[in-house]
């Protein structure tokens, strides 16, 4: 026969669940704060300044400027650094990096040693600038690379075919055993006089090109697990058709959702209007060069953003930025739906989950017009509203 326990027992029994209560909190807090991350995109600028006796980056931060970025880099601790032009001051930028983090694979720099300058005018070096560092406490499971296809300018239009540019594409478990996937890349750029003569058509035919390559290599590569872009994309909404080339074919598919950290966070999950070729429009708005736009599955683990901004403290003395331009940063953490077939009410029955619009807008209920719902159980439906509801 069980025995009642007596008052001193009772008081045991409960100061030991307080505890196991406590261990569990404290766990499920540190399991919270190992599932938030952070993330940073740069264009390191790391070109010579210049190649032979030709000015290609006579403004650059050189080694002196590179170890200043590596400096401000390590202090901050970001999780995942996406570097670009990382060439000719790699060494330099690992400076005060290479104690905390871990690094991916670097090309090589502009080397005027492989250089025929008999053939000097079909130069091109094989190299991409493209490197991702990320602290140690994270693991970099596979790493690939991949070249544009199209690229426009050897010795004019910004060099862009000059390097071997493309993306990267990094599968990674990060600490708390979660699976993201990480692309790192770099775009066609165009200069403001060639965009104000209209002589930018290769440069934006070159980058919407590589839009549609990054689309269709990422679709074929979906899967459960989350995935980030990143990159100097020299992209601007008003100027470049990204939602309709990259964007909305993936949302399309509805079982995977695009979204850009700076329209969230800044702009409400607006996207700017497409057809103004000025780009101070789109700096007057606060866009950049530099993005970083994140896929979520519709069912399983999701990233949900929690900041985003544009890293204004990388500069000289004068003010003017260390690189290209301002690097961009965002910090996500992980959320998940609930099991299958639980109810929140414990009435036995999956409830919606999120709601989506059908751009693959997250929202915070059904909004009038078409709706995309996913259900706790993991599946997806459409579902028209002339209100906003709830769902039965």
């Amino acid at each position: 026969m069980a025995k009642t326990p007596t008052p001193h027992t009772r008081a045991q029994l409960g100061k030991i669940a307080e505890t196991v209560i406590m261990a569990l909190c404290c766990a499920a807090s540190a399991a919270a704060g190992d599932a938030e991350f952070s993330v940073i995109s740069l264009n390191v600028d790391g070109l010579p300044s210049k190649i032979w006796i030709i000015p290609s980056n006579p403004d650059g931060p050189g080694a002196d400027g590179t170890r200043v970025f590596s400096q401000f880099l390590a202090r901050k601790g970001y999780d995942i650094i996406a570097t670009q032009e990382d060439f000719n001051y790699d060494e330099e930028l690992r400076t005060a990096l290479d104690e905390d983090y871990d690094c991916g694979l670097w090309q090589g720099d502009i080397d005027l040693g492989q250089v025929n300058w008999l053939k000097f005018w079909d130069t091109k070096f094989e190299t991409d600038g493209l490197r991702l560092f990320w602290r140690k406490k994270h693991q970099l499971e596979q790493e690939t690379a991949a070249t544009w296809f199209d690229a426009y300018g050897r010795f004019d239009h910004c060099w862009d075919d000059m390097v071997t540019k493309g993306f990267r594409r990094c599968e990674m478990t990060l600490a708390s055993g979660l699976r993201i996937v990480v692309y790192n890349m770099h775009m066609d750029a165009s200069t403001e006089s060639d965009e104000a003569s209209d002589d930018d058509w290769g440069d934006k035919a070159a980058r919407w090109n590589q839009w549609r390559q990054l689309r269709d290599s990422v679709i074929a590569h979906l899967d459960e697990r989350p995935v980030i872009l990143m990159g100097d994309m020299n992209s601007l909404y008003p100027r470049d058709s990204i939602k309709a080339l990259f964007i909305d074919p993936i949302n399309a598919t509805q079982h995977h959702y695009v979204q850009d950290a700076w329209v969230e966070y800044c702009l409400g999950g607006e996207y700017p209007a497409f057809g103004n070729n000025d780009r101070n429009v789109a700096f007057a708005n606060g866009e950049t060069f530099d993005k970083i736009l994140y896929i979520n599955p519709v069912s399983g683990q999701q990233l949900e953003l929690r900041s985003y901004q544009m890293e204004r403290d990388y500069v000289w003395d004068d003010g003017t930025p260390l690189g290209d331009h301002y690097p961009v940063s965002a910090t996500f953490a992980f959320t998940e739906g609930l099991p299958n077939g639980v109810s929140s009410l414990g009435q036995g029955k999956p409830v919606s989950e999120s709601y989506y619009s059908p751009d693959g807008r997250r929202q915070t209920g059904l909004k009038p017009g078409l709706n995309i719902v996913r259900m706790g159980d993991g599946t997806v439906r459409k579902q028209h509203s002339s209100r906003r509801s709830t769902i039965d």
